[in-house]
């Protein structure tokens, strides 16, 4: 159960950054108040969060799995 929400967060995630992705290269007049170094660590959080969901759901299926097979 808890992988599926993992999982279902980080499509959300994804979805989310590609509808970003889109409106950002069809709005090049827009820009964030600060500067280049802060909106990329965003990114980069934003990325390494989303990877991490990703991630919790495999290990988190796998987990439920050796349990499953143990009893």
């Amino acid at each position: 159960m808890k992988s599926k929400v993992f999982l279902f967060v980080g499509i959300i995630m994804l979805i989310i950054a590609a509808g970003f992705i889109y409106y950002a290269l069809n709005n090049p007049q827009g820009s964030f108040p600060w500067s280049n170094a802060t909106t990329y660590m965003i990114y980069l959080f934003y990325f390494v969060i989303m990877v991490g969901f990703f991630i919790l759901s495999r290990v988190v299926r796998k987990q439920g799995e050796r349990k499953m097979s143990r009893k």
